[in-house]
């Protein structure tokens, strides 16, 4: 086997100066194989004197194996990571990652004193599209209404999210109301293209979305469950005008 090529002669002195303050340590890397491929290692250093001549005896391990198991490991702790931040059915994020995202968030806005505005949508009359075309026309329904949703946002900020049921909500980061409401039509207008047939719905022929939207800068004072809030009332009054439309919640002067 080869020693690191990275380990130049001149880096032999720095190595020898802590060998010898130490008495030994332990590093890891790459040498190679006669064949020329990489091979991971693990090097323990042993400072050693003996008949007044010094040493450098050095025991270097194969970790071939272990770097194959930690790599594994890591791949597994990703796909765990992934799987508890996406929802199972929509694969876009969870209401853990919402309330993660939102938090965070809702602390930049707070030190920038940027505008953060959040929209909550509402499939309209899902209950009666899950009772009159089954379950599975159901899950189908808020997949491609998840996957509307989440293509409808533009900025790598921006966050869609399963909120919960048929409900969703976009975070929208450095924006003001006015680009919210952008955005609302945006996600009203592609939904409407979608023309997912709903026979039982009592405001249109197609699936329809009643949304919430509030934009405001957020106070270190106050928590991101005060946004929240507001735009809870902004989607039941949404509801209460008739449905298939967006209301913004206007904070009263």
């Amino acid at each position: 086997y080869d020693i690191d090529p990275h380990l130049h002669p001149s880096n032999w002195s720095s190595h020898w100066q802590k060998l010898k303050e130490q008495e030994a340590f332990t590093f890891e890397s790459i040498h190679f194989t006669k064949e020329g491929e990489n091979l991971p290692v693990e090097v323990t250093v042993n400072y050693l004197e003996f008949e007044q001549q010094e040493y450098n005896c050095a025991i270097v391990r194969d970790i071939r194996e272990r770097k194959q198991a930690e790599a594994k490991l890591k791949e597994a702790n990703q796909k765990l990571q992934y799987l508890a931040t996406i929802d199972g059915l929509t694969q876009i994020a969870n209401r853990r990652s919402f309330d993660e995202y939102l938090e965070q968030e809702w602390l930049k806005m707070s030190h920038s004193k940027q505008p953060l505005s959040l929209i909550l949508c509402d499939v309209d009359y899902f209950k009666k599209y899950n009772d009159y075309y089954g379950h599975q026309a159901g899950d189908d329904c808020l997949k491609q209404v998840a996957y509307t949703i989440n293509n409808s946002i533009k900025r790598p900020g921006d966050l869609a999210a399963r909120y919960g049921g048929e409900e969703f909500a976009i975070i929208l980061p450095n924006t003001n109301l006015d680009g919210a409401v952008c955005v609302a039509q945006r996600i009203q207008q592609t939904i409407k293209e979608l023309e997912l047939v709903h026979s039982v719905s009592e405001v249109a022929q197609y699936i329809t979305l009643s949304m919430g939207i509030f934009s405001t800068i957020p106070r270190p004072e106050l928590s991101p469950s005060s946004l929240i809030t507001k735009v809870d009332l902004a989607l039941y009054q949404a509801k209460k005008a008739g449905r298939d439309r967006y209301f913004v919640y206007e904070e009263e002067v």
